[in-house]
């Protein structure tokens, strides 16, 4: 069960939020009425309930309280959604490049609430996964580039063929249980070259 916080000053926009949401699948387990005591739910949880997803209902654009979201998000990830009473193409841009997972201007309807919020956490869930694949791509590249890198030095020094090189750091790696990223840093680092 996700456990949902909800910023709302309107205490019928509380109810209707309420109302609507799944029981079986959310609880809000938390409510407050001002965007300044939303980092204090989140690092203060209550009853022992970390908080799973944010749900925000303000009056205006919101784009007030990006930079304090985004701020958040960089030290929790964590869905966001929300119900605004206006806004505007450059809003709904700034919120989705601060990581607001879903901005919805005047659509504060009972039977919305519970699809945006699906669209919500599946929106975010995806964007997250995607996130890690390229961090995870990422080092994997670089860990390719350091085993190049070390690959043409052994050939340099050695006079040796690429495969060579290539079986001679691996036989390394096998015999000192050692990856062979690291076999590669090794033969770079005494190399005195910078890596």
């Amino acid at each position: 069960m996700k456990n949902i916080l909800l910023v709302s000053h309107n205490s019928g926009h509380q109810a209707l939020i309420a109302d609507a949401i799944n029981q079986e699948s959310c609880t809000i387990s938390r409510i407050v009425d001002s965007t300044g005591k939303i980092e204090q739910s989140l690092t203060q949880p209550s009853g022992g309930k970390t908080v799973d997803i944010v749900i925000l209902d303000l009056d205006g654009d919101g784009s007030d309280t990006f930079p304090m979201i985004q701020a958040l998000l960089e030290k929790k990830p964590l869905p966001v959604v929300f119900f605004v009473s206006r806004g505007d193409r450059n809003s709904a841009i700034y919120a989705s490049a601060v990581g607001i997972s879903a901005y919805v201007v005047q659509g504060l309807d009972k039977d919305r609430i519970e699809p945006i919020l699906a669209a919500a956490v599946t929106r975010f869930e995806e964007t997250r996964a995607l996130r890690e694949e390229l961090a995870r791509t990422k080092n994997s590249l670089q860990e390719r580039k350091i085993i190049e890198r070390a690959k043409g030095l052994l050939m340099e020094l050695q006079g040796c063929s690429e495969n060579e090189a290539f079986r001679s750091m691996r036989s390394k790696a096998m015999s000192n249980n050692k990856r062979l990223q690291d076999i590669a840093r090794g033969i770079i680092e005494n190399s005195g070259l910078p890596s």
